[in-house]
């Protein structure tokens, strides 16, 4: 019972506090949110271009197509050339595979058979190419896969010539590397501004709680002298830090999810209704929620907690 007398007490004087000093409590809770606000938008936009990035069809897969005029001999040729190189990479688990015309044809009646257009591709005029694929098992280390596409275009045939043009070769490495960079450009400015803001709001909460303590000052000695510990002092501090880390976070909360539902997926939509089959997609914000919901408390906690312990040791010397 003793022990809920005094968190009740703690408690009670942390709201004060609070209250106490509002406009400063508003300065704290409006930095703090815009610190979450951004962290958050940059992970939401971060996660949703994973999803749709491991989405994407063929993403580990080189494709080298076959010119139509050549004899089966060549083509003997060129697969005997990719069969060395997949034999000589780690990264690829396998054989390349050959994918004739027809095969092509059902693969496009299959992605495209509701266009009207797609009637005019049947077996009498099929244009498409037969072509090899092989396929990584991840694309994680891009230079060793360039170094794959630059052995492809380094095939030759028993006469001497290239075997297969550069423009033959259709493979994600471009897309990826773009991807990653993107990711990368996003993870700098997102965690950079979210460390200078992450700052502002310990020096507006650390100035926030020493008007507290400067307005209890009276009652603090008073507590002091009486035998009070330094725990029974600093809690109601350390709780007042607390509970503006919380608020913080709620209302961080509340904003990335009305940023997320109205403005980034309307966002998307609208350009997926330009681009027409783009394929984009935004993965609804319930999926995020849990792992936002921990990041933000956890941000908000820290951030006041630790701005309460360097406020006690500094001005309260306790």
């Amino acid at each position: 019972m003793r022990f809920f007398r005094s968190m009740r007490y703690h408690i009670s004087q942390g709201f004060k506090s609070i209250f106490r000093n509002g406009v400063m409590t508003v300065a704290s809770i409006l930095i703090l949110v815009s610190c979450m606000v951004i962290l958050g938008t940059f992970y939401l936009i971060i996660s949703n271009i994973d999803e749709n990035f491991n989405n994407m069809k063929d993403l580990n897969v080189i494709e080298v197509r076959v010119p139509v005029t050549y004899s089966e001999e060549q083509t003997e040729e060129v697969r005997a050339g990719l069969q060395k190189i997949c034999d000589e990479k780690e990264i690829i688990p396998g054989d390349p595979v050959y994918i004739s015309k027809e095969e092509h044809l059902a693969r496009f009646k299959e992605l495209y058979g509701d266009q009207e257009w797609s009637d005019f591709f049947n077996e009498e005029l099929n244009p498409l190419r037969p072509s090899f694929e092989i396929t990584f098992d991840h694309l994680s280390d891009i230079t060793e896969v360039v170094r794959i596409v630059s052995a492809i275009e380094g095939i030759t045939l028993s006469n001497g010539a290239a075997a297969i043009a550069p423009s033959n070769i259709k493979s994600c490495v471009e897309v990826y590397r773009n991807v990653m960079s993107v990711k990368k450009t996003l993870y700098t400015v997102g965690l950079w501004m979210m460390g200078i803001l992450l700052i502002i709001s310990l020096f507006v909460i650390i100035n926030t709680i020493k008007l507290g303590i400067h307005g209890r000052r009276n009652e603090i000695m008073f507590m002091r002298y009486c035998g009070a510990t330094k725990h029974f002092i600093r809690m109601p501090f350390l709780i007042e830090g607390g509970l503006i880390g919380i608020f913080s976070a709620i209302i961080a909360f509340g904003i990335e999810y009305l940023l997320y539902t109205y403005a980034l997926v309307g966002l998307v939509r609208s350009s997926t209704s330009v681009i027409s089959g783009s394929g984009i997609t935004v993965s609804p914000y319930l999926s995020h929620a849990p792992v936002l919901g921990v990041l933000f408390l956890i941000i908000g906690l820290f951030a006041g907690v630790i701005a309460g312990r360097i406020s006690l040791k500094k001005y309260l010397k306790v």
